[in-house]
C-alpha cells in the first residue's frame, strides 16, 4: 500500500485536504495564533490571581476493631426479642466515614470559634452568614463545612482519610484538628447511649433469670423433698436430670446476663476514643485551589483555539 492508500485510509480526502489548508492558514497567521494564546494565558492567570486561595488540612486514622461478644443460644435468643441492638457490634471503617459528614458531628463545629485574621470567630462569621436567623446560619454554615469536606474510606485496611479545604493554611489545620475532636465526642456519645440501652436490657432480663432460676432451683427442691430415695426407680432419676438440667441452664442465662450487664455498664461511662490517629493534621504549605499553572495553560488553549477558529472563519469567507 503506498503512502496516499494509506493516508486516504485512515483520514477521508475531505478531511486531510481541509486540515492541510488549516495548517496553511496556520503558518500564515502564527502571529494571530501566537498572540490569541499568550492572551489566553494571560487572562487565564490573571483570573487564577484574583480568585481567592484555599488550603486543605486533613487526618488520616483507622477505627479501633471491638471483637463482638460471644453469646450463647439463649443469650442469642433473648437478644433476638429486641429486634437491632447489637450487643458489642464492632465499628466499621465505613461508620466513621459516614460519622464525619453527619449533622452529628459537624454541628459541634459551627459552635466552636477558630482563628481568622488575628481573631478568634465562630464558624458562620468566617462563612458571612452571622446576619441571617440563628436556625438558617446554622444550616448555611454546616451545608457550606459539608461541602468543604472530603472523605475516603479504604474497606481493605480500615483507614479513613479526610480533608478540610478553608481559605487560610491555620484556618484548614484548625478545622482538621477539631473536626477529630468533634468525631471522638460524637463516636463516645452514640457509644454511651447504646451502652445505656444493652445495660437496660440486660438488667432486665437478669431480673426475669434471677426469677426463672429461683423457680427451677425451687422445683429441684420440692422434687427432692417428695422423693427421699430415687435409686430403684428410672422414671424419678429421669426426671431429676430433667430438673437439674433446667437448673444448669438458667443458671448459666442468669450468670452471662448479669456478665453482659456489668459489661454494658463500663462501657456506659467509657469516653476513651475507639480511633488511632495516623496522619494527624498539618498546616497546609500549598494552596489546593486555583491551581494556576493549569489555569495557564487552559488560557493559552482556548487562546489558540479561538484564533484558529477565527482564521478558519477568515478562510471560509464567514464574518468573525
Amino acid at each position: 500500500m503506498s503512502g496516499e492508500e494509506a493516508r486516504d485510509a485512515i483520514l477521508p480526502a475531505e478531511w486531510y485536504a481541509a486540515l492541510e489548508a488549516l495548517i496553511r492558514a496556520a503558518r500564515q497567521h502564527w502571529r494571530s495564533l501566537v498572540a490569541f494564546a499568550v492572551l489566553g494565558g494571560v487572562v487565564g492567570g490573571g483570573t487564577a490571581l484574583l480568585l481567592p486561595s484555599y488550603y486543605q488540612s486533613g487526618a488520616a486514622f483507622q477505627a479501633e476493631s471491638a471483637n463482638p461478644t460471644q453469646l450463647s443460644g439463649a443469650l442469642a435468643g433473648l437478644a433476638s426479642q429486641i429486634g437491632n441492638l447489637q450487643l458489642g457490634t464492632p465499628t466499621s471503617a465505613q461508620f466513621f466515614g459516614d460519622l464525619l459528614t453527619t449533622d452529628a458531628v459537624l454541628r459541634r463545629l459551627i459552635h466552636e470559634r477558630f482563628p481568622w485574621h488575628g481573631q478568634i470567630v465562630p464558624l458562620s462569621q468566617i462563612y458571612d452568614l452571622e446576619h441571617e436567623s440563628e436556625g438558617l446560619r446554622d444550616f448555611n454554615t454546616v451545608t457550606k463545612l459539608r461541602k468543604a469536606l472530603g472523605v475516603d474510606v479504604n474497606i481493605r485496611t480500615g483507614v479513613v482519610r479526610f480533608s478540610v479545604e478553608a481559605r487560610t493554611p491555620e484556618l484548614a489545620q484548625t478545622l482538621a484538628e477539631s473536626t477529630l475532636a468533634a468525631l471522638n465526642a460524637a463516636n463516645v456519645d452514640l457509644r454511651q447511649e447504646r451502652a445505656a440501652a444493652e445495660r437496660t436490657f440486660t438488667s432486665d432480663r437478669a431480673d426475669h433469670a434471677k426469677d426463672d432460676l429461683r423457680a427451677a432451683e425451687q422445683a429441684l427442691a420440692d422434687f427432692y423433698e417428695r422423693n427421699r430415695s430415687i435409686a430403684s426407680s428410672p422414671a424419678l432419676q429421669l426426671q431429676e436430670g430433667q430438673l437439674k438440667r433446667q437448673v444448669d441452664m438458667a443458671q448459666q442465662v442468669y450468670v452471662q446476663l448479669r456478665l453482659q450487664e456489668e459489661q454494658a455498664a463500663v462501657q456506659e461511662v467509657r469516653n476513651t476514643p475507639a480511633i488511632s490517629v495516623i496522619d494527624p493534621p498539618l498546616v497546609p504549605v500549598k494552596r489546593s485551589r486555583p491551581k494556576r499553572r493549569f489555569a495557564v495553560a487552559v488560557g493559552v488553549f482556548l487562546g489558540g483555539l479561538i484564533a484558529a477558529l477565527r482564521i478558519t472563519l477568515n478562510k471560509t469567507g464567514l464574518p468573525a
